[in-house]
C-alpha cells in the first residue's frame, strides 16, 4: 500500500463522498457502494454496488474480518474501526484487494454509526474512478490514460499501483493483469536480478535513473525494446512511498536490445529444458518434463512420438541410419511408421515394467515424413483462438539413428530463430530419450534376472504356509537385490530368509542370486540362523566383488513352536499372534553381510503361539525419506495393516503392500508365514498340523 495515499484527510465539502469538485449532491450519477462494519471489525452488510466495485460476493465477505479487503498484511478489523472512530471518520483513499486477486484504489468515507453492540462504521464509496479535489479529474484521467508514452506507478514492494493503456499494450497484458502484482511477475526480463536491484535503488536510495534502455519478452513470446526514466515518489513529508516510470517504445530502432532479449530467452529456455530432462529416468517423464517447460511459453502444444523400432531394438542391433533414411525411395515414402505417442501416457503412478509405454499406432503423415527424411517438416495444425496454427516436426537423432520425432505448434507460426531453438531442443531431447531407453532396457533385464533367481514357488507345508509380494522401486530406478526364500527342513522345521543387497542393477541382482543360493545351502546342512549368517558373511566370490547385503534368517520348529532368529543389519520381523497383538522380534542386528568385519552373529529364541503370523520384509516396506518416516513408525504402520490373522495370506500381503510409502526409492519385499504345529501321532506317521 502506498503510505502517502492513505489515512484520514482534511475537511471535506458537503458533497457526495468521492464526487468531483463543484458538483453538488443533489444528483447521484454514481451508485453508492455500502458496507456496514460492526464494533468487532466484522463486515455485517454488503451492498450489490460493493460487489460491483470489488467483485467480492456478499457470501464471501459478510461475517469476515474487515482485513479481508486489504491488499497487503493489515491490522485486525477491530483495531482499524477503533482508530477511525477515534479520528472521527472522514474520507480516505485505500487500495483494496478485489475478488480476482487484483487491487484497485478506492476513495471512501468512514461514518461512525451507533449499533446495539457498540459503535460501528458505515463505509460508503462511489463506483467510479478515483477523483482529486485539487484539479479537473477529467483532464487528469485523459492525460494519464491517453498519453502515447507509457506511465506506471509502483509501490515500495515493486507492485503496480497504476499503469496507463500505452504501457499495458507495450507489455502485452491488460491493465487489470498488472495491478497489485510485482513488476517481475509481469515482465520477462533478460536479467531480472539486475533490474530488481536497480528498482530498489530508486525506492531505497531515492535515485533517479534516466535514459534507461530495457528489453523484455511479452507473454506471446515477442520481444520489445524501450527507453525510459524511473524516479522516486515522495509524500508531503519527503518520504519515499514508491516510484514512477515513464517508458517510450523504441520499436525496431534498437535491434541489439531485441537480439539480447531473444538470446536470453532462448538460453533460459534451454537451461530449464536441460535441468528438467536430466531428472527424467524414463521416456514418459522426459516427454512430460519437456512439455511442462515449453508450454505455453514457447509453443501451444508439444508432442513426442517414439519410434516403435527404437524401443524394440537390441542395443547391439543395427538400425536404419540417417543417411539411409534420406536416401529412401518412393515406396518407403508411403510408409506410415509406428510410434508410441508419449504424451498419451496416463495414470498417476508408474506403470509396470514393460508396460510403461502407450499402445503404438501409425504416426501422422508429417511425423512419418519427418522420421523417413530425418529432417524438419512443416505442417498445418488447425486453429487456435480463431488463428491458424502452424506446426513443425523435428527428428530425434542419437548416434546417427532416428528415435522418433518431436512436434511444436502455435498460432502465428515460428521464425528462423525459433527453428534453431527447436533443433537444439530436439538434440537435447534425443539424448535424454536415448539414455532413458538404455536405462529401460537395463531395468527390464535386471527384473528378468532377479525374478529367475528367486524361487518359482514356496514349499506347500500345511503347518507353515507362506505368501510373498515383491514390488520394484516406484520412482523408476533400477531394480535392486531383494530376495526371499523358504526351505523345508527335516524334523518338522522350516527355514525362512529375506535379504536386500545394497545397490541396484544387474550387479545387485547377480549378488542377490549368490547370497540366496548360499543361504539355502547352509540352511540345508542344519546351521542355526546365527551360524548361517556368520558363514554367509565369510563367503566371497573369486573376484571378491560381492555387494554388502542385509539379511534376516529364521528357523521355526513346528513340533515345539520354537523360533530362532538372527539379523544382519536388517529390520526386525513382526510377530502377530492369533489374538491380534503384535510384537517386534528383537535380536542383535549385527552389521550387514559382506562388510569384511568377520562378525559373529548371535541367534535369539522365541516361543511362537500356534496360528501366529511371522512377517519378514525389507526396508523398502517401511522407509520413506521424503517424509522422514523412521523405523519405529514404519513398523507400527505394518502392525496396523494386519487386522485379522485368519485372513487369506494373499490378502494380508496386499494389505501390507498398500501401506508402503508412496514413491519409494527402494524395492520392497514382504514374506508372510502362518505358523501352526506339527503333532506326531502313531496312526498317521510323523505328524499332523494343528
Amino acid at each position: 500500500m502506498l503510505e502517502g495515499l492513505e489515512g484520514p484527510e482534511g475537511p471535506q465539502r458537503s458533497e457526495v463522498p468521492g464526487a468531483p469538485c463543484g458538483r453538488r449532491s443533489t444528483e447521484l450519477e454514481d451508485a453508492l457502494a455500502i458496507a456496514l462494519v460492526d464494533p468487532a471489525g466484522r463486515i455485517s452488510l454488503w451492498s450489490s454496488e460493493a460487489r460491483t466495485l470489488t467483485g467480492h460476493p456478499a457470501s464471501e465477505v459478510v461475517g469476515r474480518d474487515l482485513s479481508v479487503l486489504a491488499d497487503s498484511p493489515a491490522t485486525h478489523g477491530r483495531t482499524l474501526v477503533d482508530r477511525l472512530i477515534r479520528d472521527g471518520g472522514g474520507v480516505r483513499t485505500d487500495w483494496l484487494r478485489c475478488f480476482d486477486g487484483s487491487s484497485r484504489s478506492v476513495r471512501w468515507r468512514a461514518v461512525p454509526l451507533p449499533l446495539e453492540a457498540g459503535t460501528g462504521l458505515l463505509a460508503v464509496a462511489v463506483h467510479s474512478s478515483q477523483r482529486a479535489d485539487w484539479c479537473d479529474p477529467a483532464a487528469t484521467d485523459l492525460l494519464l490514460r491517453s498519453s502515447p508514452v507509457g506511465l506506471a506507478v509502483l509501490d515500495k514492494d515493486l507492485r503496480y499501483r497504476f499503469i496507463n493503456d500505452a504501457l499495458a499494450r507495450l507489455n502485452g497484458l491488460p491493465v487489470a493483469a498488472h495491478l497489485g502484482r510485482s513488476i517481475l511477475d509481469v515482465l520477462d526480463l533478460p536479467d531480472p536480478r539486475a533490474y530488481e536491484d536497480m528498482l530498489h535503488r530508486v525506492t531505497e536510495a531515492g535515485e533517479t535513473i534516466d535514459n534507461l534502455h530495457v528489453a523484455a519478452i511479452r507473454p506471446d513470446g515477442t520481444p520489445y525494446a524501450g527507453v525510459g526514466t524511473l524516479f522516486p515518489l515522495r509524500d508531503g513529508d519527503g518520504r519515499i512511498v514508491g516510484q514512477a516510470g515513464v517508458v517510450h517504445d523504441l520499436g525496431g530502432t534498437r535491434a541489439e536490445l531485441l537480439d539480447t532479449a531473444r538470446n536470453q530467452r532462448r538460453l533460459e529456455l534451454l537451461s530449464r529444458i536441460g535441468a528438467g530432462l536430466s531428472q527424467g529416468l524414463d521416456v514418459a517423464s522426459v516427454a512430460s518434463r519437456l512439455s511442462a517447460v515449453c508450454t505455453p511459453a514457447f509453443a501451444s502444444t508439444v508432442t513426442l512420438d517414439l519410434l516403435e523400432e527404437a524401443v524394440r531394438r537390441d542395443p547391439d542391433s543395427r538400425m536404419r541410419t540417417v543417411a539411409e533414411g534420406r536416401g529412401s525411395g518412393e515406396a518407403d515414402a508411403r510408409t506410415r511408421w509406428r510410434v508410441h505417442p508419449l504424451n498419451a501416457v496416463g495414470g498417476s503412478g508408474p506403470a509396470e515394467p514393460g508396460q510403461d509405454l502407450p499402445q503404438a499406432h501409425e504416426a501422422s503423415i508429417p511425423v512419418s515424413d519427418c522420421i523417413r527424411s530425418a529432417d524438419v517438416v512443416l505442417f498445418g495444425a488447425g486453429e487456435e483462438d480463431q488463428q491458424p496454427c502452424h506446426g513443425i516436426a523435428l527428428p530425434l537423432l542419437a548416434a546417427g539413428h532416428v528415435l522418433g520425432a518431436v512436434s511444436f505448434s502455435r498460432p502465428g507460426g515460428f521464425d528462423a530463430d525459433d527453428v534453431l531453438t527447436m533443433r537444439d531442443i530436439a538434440a537435447r531431447t534425443a539424448m535424454a530419450i536415448d539414455n532413458a531407453l538404455l536405462y529401460r532396457r537395463e531395468r527390464l533385464a535386471t527384473l528378468v534376472l532377479q525374478r529367475r533367481l528367486l524361487p518359482a514357488r514356496l514349499p506347500d507345508t500345511p503347518w507353515a504356509r507362506s505368501a510373498h509380494r515383491y514390488l520394484p522401486a516406484q520412482d523408476g530406478t533400477l531394480a535392486g537385490g531383494d530376495w526371499y526364500d523358504a526351505v523345508q527342513l527335516p524334523g518338522g522345521r522350516i527355514g525362512l530368509t529375506v535379504g536386500d543387497v545394497m545397490g541396484h542393477g544387474l550387479g545387485a541382482a547377480a549378488a542377490m542370486g549368490r547370497y540366496r543360493a548360499s543361504a539355502r545351502a547352509l540352511l540345508a546342512v542344519g546351521l542355526e540362523p546365527g551360524q548361517l549368517l556368520t558363514r554367509l558373511d565369510g563367503l566371497k566370490d573369486e573376484a571378491d566383488n560381492d555387494l554388502p547385503a542385509t539379511c534376516v534368517c529364521a528357523v521355526y520348529d513346528g513340533a515345539t513352536g520354537d523360533l530362532r532368529l538372527a539379523l544382519a543389519g536388517h529390520p526386525p520381523p513382526l510377530l502377530v499372534r492369533p489374538d491380534g497383538s503384535a510384537d517386534i522380534l528383537a535380536a542383535d542386528p549385527g552389521p550387514p553381510l559382506g562388510m569384511g568385519l568377520d562378525h559373529v552373529y548371535e541367534s535369539a529364541r522365541y516361543a511362537v503361539p500356534s496360528g501366529s503370523l511371522l512377517v519378514l520384509y525389507t526396508d523398502g516396506m517401511i522407509e520413506d525419506p521424503s517424509t522422514f518416516l523412521d523405523l519405529d513408525q514404519g513398523i507400527a504402520m505394518l502392525r496396523r495393516a494386519v487386522h485379522n490373522t485368519e485372513s487369506p495370506l494373499d490378502e494380508i500381503c496386499d494389505a501390507l503392500i498398500a501401506v508402503r510409502p508412496a514413491d519409494s526409492a527402494d524395492d520392497a519385499t514382504v514374506l508372510v508365514t502362518r505358523l501352526t504345529r506339527v503333532r506326531p501321532t502313531p496312526a498317521t506317521g510323523p505328524g499332523v498340523f494343528a
